[in-house]
Order: C-alpha cells, then sequence, then structure tokens
C-alpha cells in the first residue's frame, strides 16, 4: 500500500480552487502525532500511534499499515501544537469518508453523518498570536480512504475609505476629581445575550457572549479578539464615533462591541 499517491495531486487540485485570492503567509506545523482506532468513534486506547510532518494521506480500500486494524469502519485522530501569528486563518479539508475539526477544544466543523465524502471543506478560524493545538478527528466507513488537510492566513481585502464622523455633542462634564464610573445596576440585553453579569463585575464581554446561530454572526474568537467593553449600552456592531469613555479624560474615539452591548477605545 502507499501513502502518498500521485491522486493526492486531484485532491490538492480541487482544494486549491477553493483559495481566496488574497492568500499569503502559509502556515507551518509542529510534527503531526497520529492515533490510530479500531472502531469508528476513537474510543478506547489507540492501536498504534505514528508522526507525520504533513496531513497527506491516501489509504485506499486497505487497512493502514499498522497491526489490530480493521480494513474498514475504523477511525485516527491527527494533533499538533503549533505557533500562529494574530489574524484570520483558513482551513481546506478533504476526507472519506468524514472529519470533525477542532481548534483549542472548540469544534469548528463535523462532516459526519452529511454524506459529503470527498468534498473540499474550507473553514475560517480567528487566531490569537500564540500556540494553538489543531486536532482532526478522521473517520473511515467503507470504500476509498483518505485525507488531505492544509491552512493559509488571508490579508483582507482593502475596504473603502471610511465615512468621515460627524460631530457629537459636547460630553456632559466630567465627574469630581477622584472618582469613577460606577458599576451599572444592569447591562445592555443584546440579540447575543444578557450583559448584566459582565457589566456588574466590569469583566470581558466574551464571558457573557451567546451566539445567535445565524451564517453571517460573529463567534466567539472574533468577540475574544476585542478589548474589554468600558461603557454599557446598547450599540451597532462595529459603529464607530467620539466619546469619552474614562473620568476625567477628552472625549475619544470609541467603537461598538459585535456583540452590541457597549463601547471600547478604538
Amino acid at each position: 500500500m502507499k501513502r502518498h499517491l500521485s491522486t493526492l495531486a486531484v485532491l490538492a487540485l480541487l482544494l486549491s480552487a477553493v483559495l481566496l485570492p488574497q492568500a499569503a503567509l502559509a502556515q507551518t506545523t509542529s510534527p503531526w502525532q497520529v492515533s490510530y482506532f479500531n472502531n469508528t468513534n476513537w474510543s478506547g486506547a489507540p492501536v498504534y500511534t505514528e508522526y507525520a510532518n504533513a496531513i497527506s494521506y491516501n489509504w485506499g480500500s486497505d487497512m493502514p499499515p499498522v497491526p489490530n486494524m480493521p480494513s474498514q469502519n475504523w477511525s485516527a485522530r491527527l494533533t499538533t501544537n503549533s505557533f500562529f501569528y494574530a489574524g484570520s486563518y483558513t482551513f481546506q479539508i478533504v476526507a472519506d469518508d468524514a472529519f470533525i475539526l477542532y481548534v483549542d477544544g472548540v469544534m469548528y466543523a463535523n462532516t459526519v453523518g452529511q454524506n459529503i465524502p470527498g468534498k473540499p471543506v474550507t473553514i475560517s478560524v480567528p487566531l490569537v498570536q500564540g500556540n494553538h493545538t489543531i486536532q482532526i478527528d478522521y473517520v473511515q466507513f467503507t470504500g476509498p480512504a483518505y485525507l488531505y488537510a492544509s491552512w493559509q492566513y488571508f490579508k483582507p481585502a482593502p475596504g473603502p475609505a471610511p465615512l468621515p464622523i460627524p460631530p457629537t455633542p459636547a460630553p456632559p462634564p466630567p465627574p469630581p476629581s477622584g472618582t469613577i464610573f460606577p458599576p451599572p445596576s444592569s447591562g445592555p440585553n443584546t440579540q447575543f445575550g444578557n450583559y448584566t453579569n459582565c457589566a456588574q463585575q466590569q469583566i470581558h464581554q466574551s464571558n457573557c457572549f451567546v451566539s445567535n446561530g445565524a451564517w453571517d454572526a460573529p463567534n466567539m474568537g472574533s468577540i475574544q479578539m476585542e478589548p474589554q467593553i468600558v461603557v454599557w449600552q446598547n450599540c451597532k456592531a462595529d459603529q464607530t464615533q467620539r466619546m469619552q469613555l474614562f473620568p476625567n479624560k477628552d472625549p475619544q474615539n470609541a467603537k461598538c462591541s459585535k456583540t452590541e452591548a457597549g463601547w471600547f477605545p478604538s
């Protein structure tokens, strides 16, 4: 049996078709740990573990070259911990039969039961700078078995020039010297959750974030990358304006959180 057959070139072409035109800075990884299981649900101890520099496997219709493995109805878990620069990363994965993608323990894609073997899948994941754990759970039921995965960093396309910010009314006089804004008795309630607890405890808005399930809604990763809200009040996501964020300080540019729950310095 051969692991890296010429047919992978076809899979690579399929994946390249879904890449965005602004791709740059391909990310390399630490070695992958690949653990094989003689069942389809990754249960029990693996029967064999090996290491690989990349995920580029074509097992064909035979069993992997390890002992105590069936030729069909098996699974594998592939894990790496690698350094990433801050930014948005697009993962491209093609698998037959199916896979689940986790980043730092959070599931970002699951094709098990979707009946799309061999279809390239693209997943966008925002990451802060530092080491992150990537895990791909692969499952093989019947027929051919292959798995190809990579990721790419994408620079955002330049957007239109920002519109001028209209002047805002003069802010009210600042509180007496030495005072701070007291925590509110209640926090904003938006389509992304109730933020009373975060406002009262003055903690980051990600602790109260709840996705509304829409396909274009912000996810936990994009909320965690925001600065902490300073002024808690309902607003329109990503709106900017000048306002007083801190007592005894001049007004400054502020931006509304994607949670629509308040403002932080922009």
